[in-house]
């Protein structure tokens, strides 16, 4: 079995995002630990799939990236989240010879520079790898349409669609405004075979985390299953998701068995969350019925 790795390179933000839920303490990963992932991620090269800088904005420790991807040994499968604010000529040539995926996460409460950011992607020939992370916040259906149209008209086809989950509260109103947008958008996709919804089509379930199905290196070099220790909600399942550390495991030694409670762990903590909170469940059950309706498993309509 081969994973996904995420690392978490720092606990800083150029961002204070409403809908964020992750916790940020402006720490940075050390030099030993830096060079203990290295070590463990050269070492277990034959069971990784890919390798992913994630949460927060990993820019803000680019230089740490740098090191990083320099002096891994095995072929490149980079991936990159980020807001790109931070962006400049040099990070965006190292993108191009790097990089086989990059995700800009936009949203309606920052400014996105749509012609700047495309000039650079034409320049530097990116348009094969990037995909946007459309975030939705409650009352920002439309704001967001609007983006994910203007993309769409720059010849933008490869997107997340992400409305927020379990931060901020959705109505009733706010949901059917949702389903207007998101019916709009996976309509276009039945026409349109060259737009990919990154979740949508890959599952006929939508799941709310970019990498719960992936193993997380914590910046104290601690693997956990889930991203989800990084967030407010979550954290108080590190000890239950907790695996090993980079510098005592290998990957050929987890046991697969034991990956199946850890789901079932996660499920459990977003059944609580759904107690709590039922637009939180509608939420989550119309996305469903949308990734399903995608993937033509039925014909009902909206």
């Amino acid at each position: 079995m081969k994973y996904n790795i995420i690392l978490h390179i720092t606990t800083s933000c150029n961002y204070n995002c409403t809908y964020c839920d992750v916790v940020k303490d402006g720490q940075r990963i050390s030099q030993d630990v830096r060079e203990s992932v290295i070590e463990f991620a050269n070492k277990n090269s034959g069971f990784i799939e890919s390798f992913k800088f994630f949460w927060w904005e990993p820019l803000l420790a680019y230089k740490d990236i740098e090191y990083v991807c320099d002096n891994l040994q095995f072929p490149k499968n980079y991936q990159i989240v980020t807001n790109t604010t931070l962006l400049n000529e040099s990070i965006w040539s190292y993108f191009r010879d790097m990089f086989k995926i990059i995700f800009f996460s936009i949203d309606t409460e920052h400014i996105f520079e749509y012609q700047k950011i495309d000039t650079f992607i034409q320049q530097f020939g990116l348009k094969e790898k990037v995909f946007f992370n459309l975030i939705i916040s409650p009352w920002q259906e439309s704001e967001s349409l609007i983006q994910f149209q203007r993309l769409y008209d720059l010849w933008y086809r490869w997107y997340n669609i992400l409305p927020v989950y379990f931060t901020k509260p959705w109505s009733h109103k706010n949901l059917e405004s949702l389903s207007i947008v998101m019916k709009y958008i996976l309509d276009l996709a039945h026409k349109d075979h060259s737009l990919k919804l990154y979740w949508f089509q890959e599952n006929n379930w939508y799941d709310t985390s970019l990498v719960n199905h992936s193993l997380f290196i914590d910046i104290d070099w601690k693997i956990y299953y889930s991203d989800m220790v990084s967030t407010f909600s979550g954290r108080a399942l590190k000890n239950s998701l907790y695996i090993w550390d980079v510098k005592t495991i290998d990957l050929w030694s987890i046991e697969l068995s034991k990956i199946q409670d850890y789901k079932k762990i996660i499920s459990n903590l977003e059944k609580s969350l759904y107690s709590k909170v039922s637009w939180q469940l509608q939420l989550h059950k119309m996305m469903d019925y949308f990734s399903i309706y995608l993937n033509r498993i039925n014909d009902q309509s909206i």
